[in-house]
């Protein structure tokens, strides 16, 4: 395959559009899409399925749309990148935008909607807090948080969410704020475990929580004070058995909706019952009537919006999402696979086979970020214009991904930059035994970024070459740069163990590296910042080791434009090129 055809084919998949369901309101379905190059609200009126882009230049996160009013609230970066939002309101009908609440711009990353109330967190450098405002555009902060939490649901009589309240690492605690009292109060059912999620029906509160072993859900009545176990009419949810609960409400009638989450794919339960879908990812549901309507992918199948008749079962796409045949037939075979770490944990991984490259053939350890995050059966676009250019794909969801319970989530939390580390390296171990790889090469993005800033530098012998995209470099330096959100994000990935902060950063090693590196950042960027980065560049240049920088200008750290990613994977692609291509 030429270079023209891979650039070709990288563009054709960074410009399939992405889909995710955010809910329903005034007889349409609303969703976010980027079908006109960056993420935007979208409404598809459900009786003549005629589409409408709701909002232009991308938005950042989008509450759930509330039946009781034709208004989706949003919010918007209102810098180049930096991550400082404000709120906005759209009318669903009359595409009438406006600013919701004249507050100074923080970092918001939690906000929830009941059609009246508008409760949300933020950041700013300086503290975290708790937030109220309402549609008529007036807000108050009702608490300064000293601990990292999340708003998840608001009704008539509570704002609930959850964090790390009790200062456990390894422990998350729900919060329930009053909005009578004007009281916060803290709850779990059993000291030390996590508890996450919360959605209200009253004074019910549905959550999912480790308390009573594995990830399961629990019912909270907040007036009884009584805690029980939900029980289904259907038995299919208890006969699936889902590692992890990633998504999950109240229908109308005060039933419970699941997406269950199992080695990387879902299933979908309303009252227990399963939900006819192809299999992949389910990202979100909403049920309008005898209808359900879910966004849903793989990591061959791009997004697409589908509806199931709930008397039928009759699945159809409502919004389709081909690619085209010239990428498809480039996207092999998709195995999930168990590997042995150094230590004997089991390490699941996706593996995605290019039709374009042989067996053995190059192929790139694709490490994903958060590091509370996963490679699911799920449309991954990065993962995909690796594939379609001609390299297989193995995708670790090392110690401290999500969707394998929080037994194995908690892992890393003290040891960021150690096990993880070797389970990635155990990863490429897997792809060179079991004959899938020739030249191996490291890739990823935020955290992945900084794993592959470490691998190189730690284990330069192994690689062939990486790609580290918006990564960290020092640990310390971050920590200095960061705003109150991030200052929690690092104390707790840490444990509190500042004394590890300069064993785990990649500038500790850098006079090791010797692997061929093409660091990509954004100019922008505060949740890893390129400050300690072009810092770690300096040594690499002085110790003469090969490498490519690429600072992305006017963007941070979310990729919201299809031209974004573009901008942050041609440069991979053409680094790849040069050091994986054939001998």
């Amino acid at each position: 395959m030429s270079l023209v055809d891979k650039l070709r084919l990288l563009e054709a998949v960074v410009r399939t559009p992405r889909y995710f369901l955010a809910g329903y309101t005034g007889g349409k379905l609303i969703y976010l899409s980027t079908v006109e190059g960056a993420t935007d609200i979208w409404a598809l009126d459900l009786s003549t399925k005629h589409r409408r882009r709701l909002t232009e230049g991308g938005i950042a996160a989008i509450a759930k749309p509330s039946e009781k009013t034709p208004l989706a609230i949003y919010t918007r970066d209102v810098t180049k990148g930096e991550e400082q939002h404000q709120v906005f309101a759209v009318h669903v009908d009359k595409e009438e935008k406006k600013l919701l609440f004249d507050a100074p711009p923080m970092r918001i990353f939690g906000i929830a909607f009941n059609g009246e109330r508008v409760a949300f967190t933020g950041a700013t450098r300086a503290e975290m807090g708790l937030y109220l405002g309402d549609i008529s555009g007036s807000y108050e902060k009702l608490v300064k948080l000293e601990s990292l939490a999340i708003v998840t649901d608001v009704n008539e009589e509570y704002i609930v969410g959850y964090g790390t309240f009790a200062k456990n690492p390894k422990s998350m605690e729900l919060f329930i704020y009053s909005l009578e009292e004007n009281r916060l109060k803290v709850y779990t059912p059993k000291e030390g475990s996590i508890n996450k999620s919360p959605r209200l029906n009253k004074s019910k509160i549905l959550f999912e929580t480790n308390a009573f072993g594995g990830n399961k859900l629990a019912v909270y009545d907040i007036e009884s004070d009584e805690l029980t176990r939900p029980e289904f009419t259907y038995s299919d949810y208890a006969e699936y058995s889902p590692t992890e609960n990633s998504v999950f409400d109240w229908t109308k009638d005060g039933k419970i909706w699941v997406i269950g989450d199992k080695n990387g794919r879902t299933r979908v339960f309303i009252d227990g019952q399963k939900v006819p879908l192809p299999e992949g990812t389910t990202t979100n549901i909403t049920i309008v009537g005898d209808k359900v309507y879910a966004s849903h992918s793989s990591l061959t199948k791009p997004y697409q919006i589908y509806e199931v008749d709930l008397k039928t079962n009759k699945v159809k796409v409502l919004i389709e999402n081909d690619l085209p045949p010239e990428v498809e037939k480039k996207l092999g075979e998709v195995l999930f696979i168990n590997y042995k770490s150094f230590d004997g944990l089991e390490i699941p991984a996706y593996v995605v086979k290019s039709k374009a490259a042989p067996e053995p053939g190059p192929t790139i350890i694709y490490v994903h970020g958060g590091p509370w995050s996963q490679v699911a059966d799920l449309w991954n676009t990065m993962i995909a214009s690796l594939v379609v250019c001609g390299y297989h794909v193995v995708a670790p969801n090392f110690r401290g991904s999500t969707g394998y319970g929080e037994d194995f989530r908690i892992l890393d939390i003290g040891d960021p930059g150690g096990g993880d580390l070797q389970d990635v390296i155990y990863a490429r171990k897997w792809a060179l035994e079991n004959k899938l790889a020739s030249k191996v090469a490291i890739m990823g993005y935020s955290y992945g970024g900084y794993m592959t800033f470490l691998a190189t530098a730690k284990h330069p012998e192994l690689w062939t070459c990486g790609v580290a995209g918006a990564g960290i470099t020092d640990w310390e330096e971050l920590y200095e740069l960061s705003d109150a959100l991030f200052k929690q994000f690092i104390n707790i990935l840490f444990a509190g163990h500042r004394d590890l902060w300069k064993d785990r950063s990649p500038a500790t090693y850098v006079d090791q590296a010797k692997t061929p590196i093409c660091i990509i950042h954004p100019q922008n960027d505060t949740r890893t910042p390129l400050k300690p980065v072009l810092k770690y560049v300096q040594r690499l240049l002085e110790n003469k080791v090969t490498f490519e920088v690429h600072v992305v200008p006017d963007i941070g750290h979310a990729i919201n434009k299809l031209e974004d990613m573009l901008k942050i994977l041609l440069p991979a692609i053409l680094f790849l090129e040069k050091y994986l291509k054939k001998e």
